[in-house]
């Protein structure tokens, strides 16, 4: 009976020990997977659709050691700045000089303005208007309804390639709320497109304290050079850039499977003790 006892005891403890601990709460941010990037939007990524079965595999995979899964959507009015339909003479991809005053509202030939900031613009073909298809998600995305939606470029006199904030950092969007509610300490990356909002995303990530990872297959660009110029700006910021085949050992450096009972700040002793009894008191014959 002692023996049996015993047994069961190390039993439960080994079951017990091997319970994940993460050492840092992570959330995955799947960044503009929208109708509009992908080959038959209005503004198509090369190969964007190639980053969702990837994404869907990270997500599979990795799915109890997520927190927080987050989707932003790039949401724009009919009438957007970033639009070169918008600016006279102008056509998709060219850039121009936007001014804003101290307030962040934009300075134009019809306004008296004392000009604060100056922004350059890349224009873009209309895309993502909101309310549409094109803004859509991507059909066959995983999506769950604990995720969370995060809408940029919502503010029709400025864009925002990033998830956290404004190009001109005038206002910001829940994310970093969000991230902070859920006590994140772990960001990784994906989505379209590489050299625009998900390099801004992980640059402000990393600006506002968190650990950062893209995952460059998961992920494609707009342009080739861009994107170099981009993956050269984030390394050299400390942005870890990986491929998903890398991701087992991440998550295995960034969670831990030591003993759970070592842990402070939670009466484990009692905890333990009330499993084995109930274990004891099940399978353990009298």
């Amino acid at each position: 009976m002692k023996e049996q006892g015993n047994k069961g005891y190390l039993t439960l403890y080994q079951i017990i020990a091997s319970f994940p601990v993460s050492s840092g709460r992570i959330a995955l941010l799947v960044i503009d997977v929208q109708n509009c990037f992908l080959p038959t939007g209005t503004l198509p990524v090369t190969d964007g659709d190639q980053v969702i079965p990837i994404i869907n595999d990270i997500r599979r995979e990795y799915r109890d050691l997520f927190s927080l899964v987050v989707f932003s959507q790039d949401w724009h009015c009919v009438d957007h700045v970033s639009f070169a339909s918008q600016h006279n003479g102008m056509k998709a991809f060219d850039t121009t000089l936007l001014q804003y005053d101290e307030q962040g509202n934009l300075c134009n030939s019809s306004s008296q303005c004392d000009v604060k900031y100056n922004i350059t613009q890349a224009l873009w073909p209309d895309h993502c208007v909101k309310n549409t298809t094109d803004a859509e998600f991507a059909v066959n995305i995983t999506k769950e309804n604990s995720d969370i939606i995060v809408r940029k470029g919502y503010h029709c006199e400025i864009d925002s390639y990033s998830a956290f904030f404004d190009n001109g950092g005038f206002s910001q969007t829940e994310l970093g709320a969000k991230l902070k509610e859920e006590k994140i300490e772990t960001v990784i990356i994906t989505g379209l497109a590489l050299d625009y909002c998900v390099y801004y995303t992980a640059k402000d990530a990393k600006k506002l304290g968190y650990n950062v990872y893209v995952v460059q297959d998961a992920t494609r660009g707009v342009s080739y050079a861009t994107s170099v110029d981009a993956i050269t700006d984030m390394d050299s910021r400390g942005i870890h850039m990986v491929q998903s085949s890398q991701l087992k050992a991440i998550m295995d450096g960034l969670t831990s499977s030591g003993n759970i009972l070592q842990i402070s700040g939670f009466s484990w002793n009692k905890i333990v003790f009330v499993f084995i009894g109930i274990y004891l008191y099940l399978l353990v014959p009298l």
